[in-house]
């Protein structure tokens, strides 16, 4: 064989193994490739993070009728809940953006508990979308529903959202505003009479803040019976503020 021959036998040689590195590289993307944390689908789309585009798209604004102050569900032509009517709320207005259940839930629970945290673009963006759709966004401060003392070191996922959301707003994030003074059994399972008393006088504005004059953003990310959000809202109203409030989702029940 001469030198020439060899030359070429070489090339083809080097060309195989090269094409069958890109082929195993091929292999191994199609075998790793990221998948949705929710359904379990491969996230193939530039834009899709942790959830996949079909996740994001079941999650929609609630289209059932709702009271038009607390935001609680009910019958189709009743524009205020009798709730409302009897008793109105510290705050000026609650909006929930859908139901806590489907795929809404399910995102909630992911980000919550199992603290996916890049799930915050996402759910502050359907906050943006109360905001931009239906309130008037002249707002001066975003405060969140502050977390319970065993959180306050940790992750808290709330607050993370508030964050996104006061910087797409433009306006001041008030973190601390707002304080949890004592520690609380959570919401979830107690019944309805505990939970109307479970959180008397848990929550305090902090020393020396004045938000007088102020309209505000109250944000928390579930509501069941309401009674958190309207705690807070009485804290907040008592120190001068104009209370809005958000959630992402709410009970039915």
């Amino acid at each position: 064989m001469g030198y020439g021959q060899l030359d070429r036998s070489l090339t083809i040689k080097e060309k195989i193994i090269r094409g069958g590195g890109e082929f195993l590289q091929w292999v191994r993307a199609g075998l790793f490739l990221p998948r949705c944390r929710n359904c379990g689908l491969d996230l193939v789309q530039p834009e899709e993070t942790v959830i996949c585009r079909n996740c994001r798209e079941k999650v929609v604004p609630a289209a059932d009728s709702q009271c038009r102050i607390c935001g609680k569900f009910v019958p189709d032509g009743m524009e205020t809940c009798g709730s409302c009517l009897l008793l109105p709320p510290p705050y000026l207005r609650h909006l929930s953006y859908a139901a806590y259940d489907g795929t809404l839930r399910e995102i909630i629970i992911l980000y919550k508990y199992g603290e996916v945290e890049p799930l915050k673009i996402f759910l502050s963006g359907l906050y943006l979308d109360l905001v931009e759709k239906k309130l008037s966004p002249a707002f001066d401060a975003v405060v969140p529903v502050p977390a319970d003392l065993h959180r306050r070191h940790g992750f808290q996922p709330v607050r993370a959202m508030g964050r996104i959301l006061a910087g797409r707003l433009g306006i001041e994030f008030m973190p601390r505003l707002l304080l949890k003074k004592k520690h609380t059994p959570p919401q979830v399972g107690l019944t309805q009479a505990q939970r109307k008393t479970n959180l008397d006088g848990a929550f305090s504005l902090a020393a020396g803040r004045r938000i007088t004059g102020k309209s505000i953003l109250l944000i928390d990310d579930v509501t069941t019976t309401g009674t958190t959000i309207k705690k807070c809202a009485a804290v907040l109203k008592k120190g001068g503020g104009r209370v809005t409030a958000l959630t992402l989702a709410q009970s039915r029940f």
